[in-house]
Protein backbone atom coordinates (compact mmCIF):
# COMPACT_ATOMS: atom_id res chain seq x y z
CA UNK A 1 0.00 0.00 0.00
CA UNK A 2 2.88 2.51 0.76
CA UNK A 3 4.46 1.51 -2.22
CA UNK A 4 1.79 2.16 -4.49
CA UNK A 5 1.04 5.42 -2.94
CA UNK A 6 5.34 6.26 -2.70
CA UNK A 7 4.86 5.24 -7.03
CA UNK A 8 2.25 7.80 -7.40
CA UNK A 9 3.14 10.23 -6.07
CA UNK A 10 4.55 13.25 -8.22
CA UNK A 11 7.50 14.61 -7.84
CA UNK A 12 7.62 18.14 -6.66
CA UNK A 13 9.61 21.03 -8.65
CA UNK A 14 12.19 23.02 -6.89
CA UNK A 15 12.71 26.77 -8.27
CA UNK A 16 14.69 29.01 -7.54
CA UNK A 17 13.41 32.26 -8.61
CA UNK A 18 15.99 34.71 -8.72
CA UNK A 19 13.74 37.95 -8.43
CA UNK A 20 12.15 37.25 -5.28
CA UNK A 21 11.98 39.67 -1.91
CA UNK A 22 13.96 38.88 0.02
CA UNK A 23 16.62 38.69 -2.97
CA UNK A 24 16.30 42.40 -4.57
CA UNK A 25 18.96 45.43 -5.09
CA UNK A 26 22.38 45.80 -4.35
CA UNK A 27 22.76 41.87 -2.74
CA UNK A 28 26.68 42.13 -2.02
CA UNK A 29 29.45 39.36 -3.66
CA UNK A 30 27.22 36.34 -2.50
CA UNK A 31 23.59 35.60 -1.97
CA UNK A 32 22.05 32.14 -0.36
CA UNK A 33 18.93 30.78 -1.85
CA UNK A 34 16.91 27.88 -0.31
CA UNK A 35 14.24 25.82 -1.75
CA UNK A 36 12.43 22.62 -0.55
CA UNK A 37 15.43 22.10 1.74
CA UNK A 38 17.79 22.72 -1.29
CA UNK A 39 20.45 25.20 -1.03
CA UNK A 40 22.09 27.18 -4.01
CA UNK A 41 24.56 29.53 -3.90
CA UNK A 42 24.92 32.88 -6.42
CA UNK A 43 28.56 34.62 -6.02
CA UNK A 44 29.24 37.70 -8.94
CA UNK A 45 32.68 38.23 -10.26
CA UNK A 46 34.25 40.78 -12.45
CA UNK A 47 36.62 40.04 -15.77
CA UNK A 48 39.64 39.97 -13.44
CA UNK A 49 37.96 37.10 -11.53
CA UNK A 50 37.16 39.42 -8.53
CA UNK A 51 34.31 39.34 -6.93
CA UNK A 52 31.59 42.25 -7.60
CA UNK A 53 28.56 42.63 -6.15
CA UNK A 54 25.26 40.48 -7.33
CA UNK A 55 21.99 42.70 -8.21
CA UNK A 56 18.39 41.16 -8.01
CA UNK A 57 16.39 43.34 -10.24
CA UNK A 58 12.37 43.31 -10.02
CA UNK A 59 11.58 45.51 -12.82
CA UNK A 60 8.44 44.14 -14.09
CA UNK A 61 7.96 42.61 -17.79
CA UNK A 62 11.24 40.84 -18.83
CA UNK A 63 13.22 43.08 -16.49
CA UNK A 64 13.36 40.57 -13.49
CA UNK A 65 16.55 38.46 -12.75
CA UNK A 66 19.68 38.64 -11.47
CA UNK A 67 22.56 40.12 -12.73
CA UNK A 68 25.44 42.39 -11.38
CA UNK A 69 26.02 46.15 -9.98
CA UNK A 70 29.52 46.66 -12.44
CA UNK A 71 27.24 46.93 -15.75
CA UNK A 72 28.15 50.29 -17.35
CA UNK A 73 24.87 50.70 -19.33
CA UNK A 74 23.22 51.12 -15.56
CA UNK A 75 20.78 48.01 -16.30
CA UNK A 76 22.43 46.15 -13.26
CA UNK A 77 22.76 42.97 -15.61
CA UNK A 78 24.96 40.93 -16.35
CA UNK A 79 27.38 43.04 -19.36
CA UNK A 80 29.71 41.66 -22.06
CA UNK A 81 32.93 41.90 -20.95
CA UNK A 82 32.42 42.58 -17.10
CA UNK A 83 31.97 39.78 -15.34
CA UNK A 84 30.23 36.73 -14.84
CA UNK A 85 27.38 35.52 -12.10
CA UNK A 86 28.78 31.78 -10.96
CA UNK A 87 26.01 29.56 -9.02
CA UNK A 88 27.53 27.01 -6.71
CA UNK A 89 25.45 23.97 -7.52
CA UNK A 90 26.87 21.31 -5.28
CA UNK A 91 24.03 21.54 -2.71
CA UNK A 92 21.94 20.15 -5.63
CA UNK A 93 23.73 17.03 -6.28
CA UNK A 94 21.57 13.72 -5.06
CA UNK A 95 18.64 16.35 -4.75
CA UNK A 96 17.49 16.92 -8.33
CA UNK A 97 17.15 15.19 -11.08
CA UNK A 98 20.05 15.72 -13.38
CA UNK A 99 18.09 15.73 -16.63
CA UNK A 100 15.41 18.21 -15.67
CA UNK A 101 17.99 21.26 -14.73
CA UNK A 102 16.61 24.43 -16.45
CA UNK A 103 17.28 27.72 -16.05
CA UNK A 104 15.41 31.05 -17.19
CA UNK A 105 16.83 34.28 -19.09
CA UNK A 106 15.15 37.49 -19.30
CA UNK A 107 16.06 40.72 -21.16
CA UNK A 108 17.40 39.52 -24.25
CA UNK A 109 15.09 41.46 -26.57
CA UNK A 110 17.79 43.50 -28.22
CA UNK A 111 19.81 40.34 -29.34
CA UNK A 112 21.60 39.82 -25.88
CA UNK A 113 23.56 36.44 -26.63
CA UNK A 114 24.71 34.11 -23.54
CA UNK A 115 26.96 31.11 -22.36
CA UNK A 116 26.82 29.14 -19.46
CA UNK A 117 30.32 27.66 -18.61
CA UNK A 118 31.03 24.69 -16.48
CA UNK A 119 34.35 24.32 -13.98
CA UNK A 120 35.08 23.18 -10.85
CA UNK A 121 36.99 25.98 -9.98
CA UNK A 122 35.68 28.78 -8.19
CA UNK A 123 35.49 32.48 -8.85
CA UNK A 124 37.17 31.67 -12.31
CA UNK A 125 36.03 31.04 -15.66
CA UNK A 126 39.65 29.26 -16.69
CA UNK A 127 39.32 25.82 -18.15
CA UNK A 128 35.71 26.30 -18.41
CA UNK A 129 33.75 24.40 -20.74
CA UNK A 130 30.82 25.79 -22.72
CA UNK A 131 27.46 23.77 -21.56
CA UNK A 132 24.96 26.20 -24.09
CA UNK A 133 24.73 29.05 -25.46
CA UNK A 134 21.83 31.13 -27.11
CA UNK A 135 20.17 34.63 -27.20
CA UNK A 136 16.31 34.00 -26.03
CA UNK A 137 14.75 34.37 -23.45
CA UNK A 138 12.44 31.58 -21.57
CA UNK A 139 13.62 28.59 -20.24
CA UNK A 140 16.84 26.56 -21.28
CA UNK A 141 17.81 22.93 -20.30
CA UNK A 142 21.05 22.33 -18.21
CA UNK A 143 23.66 19.63 -18.57
CA UNK A 144 26.24 18.31 -16.42
CA UNK A 145 24.65 18.37 -13.01
CA UNK A 146 26.94 15.91 -11.01
CA UNK A 147 30.04 16.74 -12.98
CA UNK A 148 30.59 20.45 -12.57
CA UNK A 149 30.47 21.83 -9.09
CA UNK A 150 29.88 25.55 -11.28
CA UNK A 151 27.75 27.01 -13.39
CA UNK A 152 29.13 30.56 -15.10
CA UNK A 153 27.07 32.61 -16.50
CA UNK A 154 28.21 35.15 -19.09
CA UNK A 155 27.36 37.51 -21.85
CA UNK A 156 28.77 36.88 -25.03
CA UNK A 157 26.84 40.17 -27.11
CA UNK A 158 30.23 42.51 -28.85
CA UNK A 159 27.38 44.12 -30.56
CA UNK A 160 23.85 45.64 -30.21
CA UNK A 161 22.40 44.81 -26.52
CA UNK A 162 25.23 43.53 -24.40
CA UNK A 163 23.71 42.54 -21.49
CA UNK A 164 21.13 39.89 -19.65
CA UNK A 165 19.67 38.19 -16.81
CA UNK A 166 19.38 34.92 -14.71
CA UNK A 167 15.26 34.70 -13.97
CA UNK A 168 15.61 31.34 -12.30
CA UNK A 169 17.06 27.98 -12.14
CA UNK A 170 14.53 24.82 -11.55
CA UNK A 171 14.48 21.02 -11.90
CA UNK A 172 12.15 18.35 -10.23
CA UNK A 173 13.14 16.98 -6.65
CA UNK A 174 15.09 13.30 -6.56
CA UNK A 175 12.37 10.45 -5.19
CA UNK A 176 13.76 7.35 -3.67
CA UNK A 177 13.94 4.30 -6.24
CA UNK A 178 11.66 2.32 -5.62
CA UNK A 179 14.11 -0.78 -4.25
CA UNK A 180 15.37 2.28 -1.50
CA UNK A 181 11.24 2.58 -0.90
CA UNK A 182 11.16 -1.06 -0.16
CA UNK A 183 14.41 -1.03 2.11
CA UNK A 184 12.91 1.84 3.71
CA UNK A 185 9.74 0.08 4.95
CA UNK A 186 11.44 -2.95 5.58
CA UNK A 187 13.50 -1.06 8.18
CA UNK A 188 10.38 0.83 9.21
CA UNK A 189 8.77 -2.58 9.90
CA UNK A 190 12.12 -4.17 11.47
CA UNK A 191 11.96 -1.47 14.04
CA UNK A 192 8.08 -1.66 14.89
CA UNK A 193 8.50 -5.14 15.37
CA UNK A 194 11.66 -4.61 17.92
CA UNK A 195 9.84 -1.98 19.71
CA UNK A 196 6.53 -4.43 20.20
CA UNK A 197 9.39 -6.81 21.31
CA UNK A 198 10.71 -5.11 23.90
CA UNK A 199 7.11 -4.06 25.20
CA UNK A 200 6.28 -7.50 25.76
CA UNK A 201 9.67 -8.52 27.55
CA UNK A 202 8.30 -6.61 30.71
CA UNK A 203 4.60 -8.43 30.93
CA UNK A 204 6.43 -12.16 30.12
CA UNK A 205 8.65 -11.47 33.57
CA UNK A 206 5.75 -10.14 35.65
CA UNK A 207 3.89 -13.71 34.55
Amino acid sequence: MAMAAAGGARAATVLFDFSLAPHQGDLGTTETYVSSGVTLIASGFNQLNQATDLYGKHGGGDENGLGLTNDPSGDDEIYFGKGFVQLDVQGLFGKIIASSLRFGTNSTSDGEAWKVYGTNTAGSLSGASVITSGDGEGLHSLSSLGTYKYYDFVSSSSSGGKNFLITSLQGTAAVPEPASWSLMILGFGGLGALLRRRRAQPSAALA
